[in-house]
């Protein structure tokens, strides 16, 4: 069984290897079909070929499914969720993670906080802040979480409270991550932060405390996570009127997104061509316009 889970920044991996032959030196196990697709599957995703991971766990779902295994089952929909996530494709991920739950309620296994986690960040990157927050909400109150999974519920409730403009909830989650001392935890609690500054209208404070995350996040080599904190800096700097700041700060974003194939990628650089075209800055729109992704087709 394996599962990796980005939300939490680690990579955790379990390998059940073991048996012997009938000789007198002892041999492992073969390797299912399963943990030969998982292996694919997991390398597929650490390269950042997430439409291949989506089409390997699809496969490693298929694999577990014959064998019954209802922990194989919930791992391979958790990380198929995930890819589908990171491709955009949050409707199908959310049954993704349905499905998982249904598996650990018929097999009466216990609450899985890491999946009620991807849950809720789901509906975070959807837009279903209210879906986000009362996910989020069930499992920060539920206490069968460990502080790593706590801490990152904290961090994504309180990116929902910010975008609801909900100050006194976005305190309490920044309260929440004060013990934190990893670079990760740090970032996380200085994101948040600067959202509240950027709410209570401390633009330079915000922009200031933004840099920082942004440097950690690269530090940690936590892309995503760094394209979210230049795209937010990006956002404060559009909202106060900052053209040639927010049209920098949103180049940077899109342009770290769309060597990933991410889909906000394009969002990101429309916005940043806006911006520096009002502002005057020729050089960023050219450039901007030169690696901007084609237009996605309707499903």
């Amino acid at each position: 069984m394996s599962r990796f889970s980005i939300l939490l920044g680690l990579l955790a991996v379990t390998l059940a290897l073991g048996g012997c032959a009938g000789t007198a030196e002892p041999q492992q196990a073969a390797t299912s079909k399963r943990e030969t697709l998982d292996r694919s599957a997991r390398l597929a995703f650490d390269q950042a070929r997430y439409s291949q991971a989506v089409t390997l766990y699809a496969a490693v779902v298929q694999a577990a499914l014959a064998e019954d295994s209802p922990a194989s089952i919930i791992d391979a929909r958790f990380n198929l969720a995930l890819c589908q996530t990171y491709l955009g494709d949050y409707d199908a991920a959310l049954t993704q993670t349905e499905w998982a739950d249904a598996e650990r309620r018929r097999r009466g296994l216990p609450v899985d906080p890491e999946l009620q986690l991807l849950a809720g960040t789901i509906h975070y990157r959807a837009g279903r802040l209210e879906l986000a927050k009362s996910t989020l909400s069930v499992l920060l109150q539920a206490g069968e979480a460990g502080p790593a999974t706590r801490a990152r519920a904290h961090f994504v409730a309180g990116l929902v409270a910010a975008d609801l403009a909900a100050l006194p909830a976005l305190r309490e989650h920044i309260a929440a991550l004060r013990e934190g001392t990893s670079v990760a935890s740090q970032a996380d609690y200085l994101e948040l932060q600067a959202s509240l500054l950027g709410l209570e209208s401390d633009i330079d404070g915000a922009l200031r405390l933004l840099d920082q995350v942004a440097d950690l996040r690269r530090v940690e080599r936590d892309y995503r996570g760094m394209t979210r904190a230049l795209a937010s800096a990006g956002g404060i700097a559009e909202q106060a009127g900052r053209l040639q700041a927010a049209g920098n700060y949103l180049y940077r974003a899109g342009r770290s997104a769309a060597q990933r194939n991410d889909p906000q990628a394009r969002d990101w650089l429309r916005r940043a061509i806006n911006a520096g075209a009002l502002s005057g800055d020729a050089a960023l729109v050219h450039e901007a316009e030169a690696i901007l992704p084609p237009a996605e087709a309707p499903r």
